[in-house]
Parts: structure tokens; sequence; C-alpha cells
């Protein structure tokens, strides 16, 4: 049995390693040859279309000289002889003019074959085929009325439209056969572009005075998207069907958008300015909830027939390119297929020990961790596997040995085992997956690849909270770099705004220049990169104050999260003097969370828990890292809020039961080394690598382009109920915790402001302003230097008809 089960696995290991071998070069080879032969070929046949149209009539002469093929013999062609003669059979004996459209079908071949552009060559073909029929038609019948009916020998159609012109003449005569060729002519240039259906729609809108219907509009633009997206078999029809039924249902209960829809989410970074959007009065259809007649009347003319366009003021910003990242390729193996036969011997060895069959083993190496899938035999308990982890371990002489039992959504057992050399997963070659790259994501992030070497995409936008853990030195600031820059190379400053909070003052001072681009901060700021524990107080209170600004502009706007609200604003039905504006996304960042609450407290839990409860829905999303992965850190109520959660190695099973709910990633072998759990299961990546001379290249590509005069603003915060200072405290104004401050100083005798702030759990800044008041309130002395300070009410009963003065 088990030597059975060894050739078995001999054959699904070389199985799986073959899963993904490149193509074969011979058909890259026929690729390259066929691209470069069309592209000539496209070339010299327009070149020799071009001179047909002005030398035919020199070279007539060679159609009938028996000697052409000398040398002696001149030709004025410009694609010689044989191009002449190729340019004749395609003009005269064909298409006449629309020869044209030939070597445009060649350069489409070209271009797809070359893998230059992504290029339907069936809908291509039709195009080119529909075009130089109706062309060639078109062509002579105009030029039949003319001089020039004898242009090229057969008229400037061709032998082809010649003889089809006049057979349409002779069945719906003159005027029947225009208006048929007219038409037709008209349903080529729609199949081209349905645009043609809006100017049209603005021609004859023009003609009789009266504005064109937006759902016109609306439904050509739409339908010309749907269709230039499509399949090569796309039917026009059913796309105007699809937005007709879009629009109906947009009428009936508002905006209905597709998952992943956004009015910014093309990868270009020219301006937005493809669908245009026209004010009607129609009586059923509102132009905005926020839209007044004055507000239109102000517009220029002309500004609403395009979207609104944020990038507008940065337009010539450029993403970073993959050529500021590393390959690292000498630090890519594969996995030897010795030792993954090795590892697949001692796995049914082990197994066989203890008597549990097997039917059949395969393996998936990963960048770091290979996984040994395996099939049990029939009555075999997963508890007697999972129990042997320590075994398998041991035979295997590995680290970082962990048991999936069962991997979820199958009937296998899973045996993640530690590669002997493990590989860097470049920043760079994640970066560059489709997923990434094409994925219809607001806030696209890219941590790394799985144990099959898949990319580990995910959109924080709908996360909407990340909790990264892990022991120091494991991979965390590695982690939170590659959110940072998948952010970078997607959006454009105008659409998102990161909140950097790096107590260690050095992990994130990086990014600090891109100031005028990225970042945002208080208007009293000095520094961008917030280190100093008030700042991060102070930024947090007014992020909240931001989402409840944020939460009345929805409110106003009739749309319940910032997505919608955007693509109202965008599509300029929001008036911006009643208080609308573009809302970026927001990403606040949070290197060490652990020791904000040491030095902050309450003063920090209290924002970061409204903020993770009710800010999702308008664009504002919390990373926050910590390497103290304790109860009194990571709280039920922030677990609560973050279920998406990353775990780097841990020391002990009690640390990954904090963050994960669960054992497994004090498994992990380190390095980048992570679980992810997004609520549903936990998913194996390991980290991408992006290096500090890699995040410099890209920061300084940034920060070399123009900016914004500033950088973002936060709301101004002007601190908190009975902040004042010393010499003008207004006792009005008392903090809310004063009342119990006081009871406790009195209780101890103890004027002490570290006594307030290790009972009340609060900031130190915060217990010295209670302390203050309690001055100015008479309830303690004035300060003495390092001493305590003096308590002058020695009983409850005195300190009780003060408060009551108070109030």
């Amino acid at each position: 049995m088990a030597k059975k089960n060894e050739n078995t696995s001999k054959t699904t290991a070389k199985t799986k390693t073959g899963e993904n071998a490149p193509a074969p070069q011979g058909m890259e080879a026929v690729r390259l040859i066929a691209g470069l032969f069309f592209a000539g070929l496209s070339i010299y046949t327009f070149i020799a279309l071009i001179s047909f149209v002005f030398t035919w009539a020199e070279d007539q002469s060679l159609l009938s000289n028996p000697d052409v093929w000398n040398n002696l013999v001149p030709v004025e062609n410009g694609g010689g002889k044989i191009g002449f003669f190729w340019a004749n059979f395609l003009v005269s004996n064909l298409f006449g003019l629309g020869a044209f459209a030939i070597p445009f079908f060649f350069g489409a071949i070209a271009l797809y074959s070359l893998k230059i552009r992504k290029v339907k060559l069936l809908r291509i073909f039709f195009l080119s085929a529909f075009g130089a029929i109706i062309i060639s038609i078109f062509f002579s019948y105009v030029f039949g009325f003319t001089k020039f009916d004898d242009w090229f020998g057969n008229g400037a159609g061709g032998s082809y439209g010649y003889f089809v012109n006049q057979w349409l003449i002779s069945m719906l005569g003159a005027s029947g056969a225009g208006l048929l060729i007219s038409v037709l002519m008209v349903l080529w240039f729609v199949l081209m572009s349905y645009k043609i259906v809006i100017w049209f729609n603005r021609a004859i809108s023009a003609l009789f005075h009266r504005k064109p219907k937006e759902d016109v509009v609306a439904m050509a633009a739409a339908a010309d998207a749907a269709y230039m997206d499509s399949a090569d078999e796309t039917d026009l029809t059913a796309a105007m069907e699809d937005v007709a039924a879009e629009k109906e249902d947009e009428l009936k209960g508002g905006t209905v958008f597709e998952v992943g829809e956004s009015p910014l989410s093309s990868a270009a970074a020219g301006p937005a300015s493809a669908v245009p959007f026209e004010v009607i009065d129609n009586g059923n259809a509102e132009i905005g909830d926020d839209t007044d007649e004055d507000f239109l009347k102000d517009i220029p003319v002309g500004s609403l027939d395009t979207l609104f366009d944020p990038r507008l003021d940065l337009s010539d910003y450029k993403s970073p390119g993959l050529d500021l990242l590393e390959d690292y390729k000498d630090k890519i193996y594969d996995v030897p297929r010795d030792e993954l036969e090795m590892n697949n011997r001692r796995i049914v060895k082990t197994l066989s020990d203890y008597k549990i069959g097997i039917e059949r083993i395969f393996a998936r190496p990963g960048p770091t961790v290979t996984l040994y899938e395996i099939v049990p035999q029939a009555g075999v308990r997963i508890s007697q596997i999972k129990r042997l982890e320590d075994d398998i371990a041991l035979s295997l002489a590995a680290k970082g040995v962990r048991i999936i039992a069962p991997i979820p959504g199958t009937n296998t057992v899973g045996i993640e085992v530690a590669n002997a050399r493990p590989s860097i997963v470049p920043m760079k070659s994640v970066l560059d997956e489709p997923k990434f790259r094409n994925g219809a994501f607001d806030l696209p992030v890219v941590l790394g690849r799985t144990i099959s070497n898949e990319p580990m995409v995910f959109d924080l936008a709908k996360m909407p909270h990340l909790l990264v853990a892990g022991a120091t030195g494991q991979g965390k600031s590695v982690g939170l770099n590659a959110i940072i820059t998948s952010l970078l190379y997607t959006k454009h400053p105008s659409e998102l705004k990161f909140v950097l909070v790096d107590p260690k003052k050095v992990e994130l001072s990086l990014y600090a220049k891109l100031e005028k681009h990225f970042l945002a901060k208080l208007p009293d700021g000095d520094d961008a990169i917030i280190t100093d524990t008030q700042k991060v107080v102070y930024t947090l209170r007014s992020l909240t104050i931001e989402m409840d600004a944020r939460y009345d502009l929805l409110k106003m706007a009739k749309v319940r999260n910032v997505k919608e609200y955007n693509e109202k604003f965008l599509s300029r039905r929001l008036n911006p003097l009643k208080g609308h504006r573009f809302m970026p996304f927001i990403v606040v960042i949070i290197d060490e969370f652990a020791d904000l609450l040491m030095t902050a407290g309450r003063e920090v839990e209290e924002p970061i828990s409204r903020l993770a409860q009710l800010a999702r829905a308008i664009g504002i999303h919390l990373v926050i890292a910590t390497q103290r992965p304790t109860t009194n850190i990571i709280t039920g109520l922030i677990k609560a809020n973050f279920p998406a959660r990353i775990a780097f190695k841990v020391i002990s099973n009690i640390d990954s039961r904090t963050i994960l709910d669960t054992t497994g990633a004090n498994q992990l072998i380190g390095r980048g080394d992570m679980l992810i759990s997004t609520g549903v299961d936990l998913v194996r990546v390991q980290c991408a690598f992006v290096d500090t001379k890699e995040i410099e290249r890209i920061v300084n590509f940034i920060s070399d382009q123009r900016g914004y005069s500033t950088a973002h603003y936060l709301p101004e915060y002007v601190g908190e109920e009975g902040e004042s200072t010393a010499g003008d405290i207004d006792l009005g104004k008392r903090d809310k915790l004063f009342d119990e401050a006081a009871k406790l100083v009195v209780q101890y005798q103890q004027g002490s402001t570290s006594l307030i702030q290790r009972r009340m759990n609060l900031g130190y800044n915060r217990a010295g302003r209670i302390m203050d008041q309690l001055e100015a309130a008479g309830i303690v002395g004035p300060s003495e230097g390092s001493k305590a300070r003096q308590v002058l009410i020695t009983d409850f009963h005195s300190l009780d008809r003060i408060l009551a003065s108070l109030e």
C-alpha cells in the first residue's frame, strides 16, 4: 500500500509541477513572426494604395507591357511594380477607395499577434469587410454623377462598387439607391462607434430647437461602452435593452450600481469625460436633490456636457511604473522534485506507522510553504491525523508544520511544510498580476502570494478595516508598506488620502515627501507623519468630526454611502454652493497601536472605536498594527469592528487566539509568513517584499511631480471640554471626568497627576488639565515641582459642597 501511495505521489507531483509550465516557445515564435509580417504588410499596402491614388494613370501601361518585369521599365508607385499590381487589384478590380480599410485589418492582426493591445479580430474583420463594401458602393454612386466616373479605370468605387451600384439603380432608381446606400453608410458608422447616435441627436435637437432627452444621451453613451467592451459576438440590440432596463430600475428605486463600479475606476490617468451628461427639464427625473436653478445659471455654457473630474487639478499626474521595483530573480527558487518526493514518503510512512491509510497525496508548492493534500481512506478520523502534528514535524525535520483538518470546502486534509529554501515574493510581480490590475476595486490591495502562488488581492473598502499583529521583526512593517504601495500604484492623489501615525517615528517617515500629494493632517500640524501622542488624539478626534460632516452631506444628498455620493457629485447633480464636495477615500494607518494605548489610553480607544463602527460608509478605513497581541490591547470592542485580521508569527497559541480566535499563527515560519482572516476562513500568504530603496524611488517619483499647494487639511479640532491654559481656567467648561478625579484625589489625599493618569486610564496631557481645574476649584494647591500637590479638602462632605457650587 505504501508503495502504491509513493507511485501515486510521484505521478501527482509531476502533474502538479507541470501545471504552470509556460507556453511552448514555438508558439511564441510563430506569433512574433506573424505579427511582424502583418505589420509590414499593413504598412506596405497602405503605401501602395496612397501611391496608386496619385500615380495610377502613369502606371497603367504596365498592365499591357509584356516586358513589365524588366528593370528598365519605370514605375511611379511607391511600392514598386508589385505594389502597383497589388494596389490595382484592391482598388480597380475590387473595392476602390474602400480598399483603404484592408491595411487597418492587417494592422489589427499585427497588434493581436505581438500582444501590443487587446484586439477583437472577429469584430475588426467584420467592420473592415463591411466598411470596404459600403465605401466602395458609396463612392461609386457619388462619383457616378461626376466627370470622375472613370477614376482608377472602373470608378472611385472599383469594379465591385460599379456593378453593385448599377444593379441598385436599376432596381430602386437613383433616389432609392441613394437613400439605401446612405442608411447603410450611417449603420457602418454606428457599428464603429455608437456615439454617432449622440451626434445625430444633438444635430436634430439644434435643427428643431429642443433639448435632447437625458435618457437618450445616457443610453447612447452606456450602450456604446457596453458594445465596445463586449465579446466579439456582442448583440447591439441586447446592449441597448440592458441599458434601458437599468434606466428603468434607476427611475423606480434610485441609482443601481454594479459591484466594483466607480466613476473613477478607469486605469487611464486622463480626464473621465467620455460619458456626457446634459441637464433636462424632465417632469419625473430630478437633476439633483440639492441642485437649484440659480446654481445651473452660474455654470458656464457647455460645462455640463462632461462629468466633473477631480483629477483635473493634477491632470498631468502619472502613477509610478513597475520599473521602480526590483525583480529579485536571484532569490526566487523552485522546490526541487526530490524534496517533494522525500516529504511525500515521510508523511506516508509516519501516517502508516499509526495505521492511518491514505488513498492519495499530492503537493502544491508555494513560495515559502508547500501544501501536501491528503485524501484519507474511509473510516479514518480527522482527529487522528490532527494529533500527529508534532510526529510529522519530527519525521520531516522541518519547522512550521501546520495541519488543516479538513481544508475548507474539500474532502482533503492539508499539511503545510516549510520549504528548505524559501523564495522572496517581489512586489513587482504581484503588482503586475492581471487579477490586481484589472480588478474592479475601490481600494485594491495586493499583499503577496498564497500557497498555490495565486496573488492575494482584496478590496480594503469592503474589509472595511484591517488589524495587523505579530511579534517583533516578523514582517508587519513590510506588510504595511505593501498595502501603501498597492494603493499608490492604483489611485490618483485626488481620490485617496493617507493619515499616517508612527509613534516609533522611523517606520513611516519615508512617506513624508508625499505630503502635497497623498497625505492628510491637521491645519496647524507641522509634520504630515504624526508622531506626537497628543497630535494623534487630536487627529483622531478630527477624523470623527469629518465622519459626522460626511454623514450630514450623505443625508442631504439622500444616498447611503460615499460611492453613491461621489457618483452623484461627479454627474453634477449636487450643488457645491450648499457645501457638497468630492469625498476622497481616507486610509488611516497606525503603526504601533499598543504604544498609543499605553500613553493616551481611553483618549485613543474611544475615537478609534467610533471610526471603526461608523466610518465604513463614508470612505474612512483603518489599518492598525501592533506587536503586542494581548487582550488588553486587542479588546473585544476592537475585534468586533475589525473582522479582517492579519497575523504574522507570534510566540504562543494564546496570542494567536487573541488575533484570529484560533491557533496557527504560532506555527508560522516568520519573515513575512502570515495568516489572513476575513471572518470566513484562514488563508496562508507570503507577504510581498518591498525594500526601503524601492519605497524611496516610488516616493521620489511621485514627489517630483506637481502636487497640491498644501496637504489635505482635516477639520480643525479645538480640544475637549475642560481644555484651557493654566492662566485662564473656565470652570464652567470642566472636563466630564472632573468630579470623578476630585473624589479620587480626596480619597487618596494625594494631588498627583500620575495618580489620575493611572487610576482613570487617561493620557498625561488630559490628566494635567484636570489637575489644573482642581487647583482652580480650590481642591488642590499649586504645583510644587516634582512633589505631589497639597490636597486642600479632607472630607467628602466639603467636596460635595464645592461640586454643588460649581453646578
